[in-house]
């Protein structure tokens, strides 16, 4: 049996839910944007014009589910109320039990009669779902900590998921770095470093210079 767990609640075991379909979370709409001039056929795409790549929409959709148990569908009912309805959240479904949705849940429409009792819980989550194991602090970040510079030392930062490579630096000492990307030299002082040219959507190659010790994180989602 096809299930989710929302929160630090799972909808069969917690709820007595029964999915009435394979649950399956919707994909993201991309953001198009188009240009119409007067006289000219068509339109002009925009859409990567000001960020560069496509950014997406929220992901929005609903699950339907029976109640298992019908004598039980107003305590079931109550239940989501109190700890789901409208709150946000983290989803994730029995069959991606790697990854991890976020936004808010809430219940949109109940129907019982003398047979069964049907419930749909409306979503709206962000574009990305992230990696269960890139969670540290409360955060999904991909991180890599105490990197060890002496002299030189070249880092691949690898573009393994369907969001851009934006870094952030920590230079843990007092000792200055240097950082060499495409050409382009950057100053890392002690403390949390980020630069806007810093990103992109392949491998990055960085190379730092001086003596010090570094974290390198960056966020990593999949559509």
């Amino acid at each position: 049996m096809y299930g989710m767990k929302i929160g630090e609640f799972h909808s069969y075991k917690d709820f007595g839910l029964v999915p009435t379909s394979k649950p399956v979370v919707n994909l993201p709409s991309p953001k198009l944007e188009y240009l119409d001039i007067p006289g000219r056929q068509g339109e002009i795409d925009i859409t990567e014009s000001l960020t560069g790549e496509v950014i997406y929409e929220m992901r929005t959709g609903s699950f339907e589910f029976i109640v298992s148990d019908i004598e039980k569908w107003q305590e079931v009912y109550r239940k989501l109320l109190s700890t789901v309805h409208g709150k946000k959240t983290k989803l994730v479904l029995d069959t991606e039990k790697d990854y991890v949705y976020l936004g808010r849940i809430w219940v949109s429409e109940f129907k019982s009669d003398k047979n069964y009792s049907l419930i749909t819980l409306d979503y709206k989550l962000d574009p990305y779902k992230y990696r269960l194991g890139d969670l540290k602090n409360g955060e999904f970040t991909h991180r890599i900590d105490g990197i060890s510079i002496t002299s030189s030392k070249t880092i691949t930062l690898t573009f393994d998921s369907d969001m851009t490579i934006v870094p952030e630096f920590h230079n843990r000492t007092e000792n200055v770095l240097t950082l060499n990307f495409e050409g382009k030299k950057f100053t890392l002082s002690k403390g949390m470093s980020r630069f806007p040219e810093v990103r992109g959507r392949k491998n990055l190659v960085l190379t730092f210079t001086g003596n010090s010790t570094l974290d390198i994180s960056y966020k990593r989602g999949w559509l």
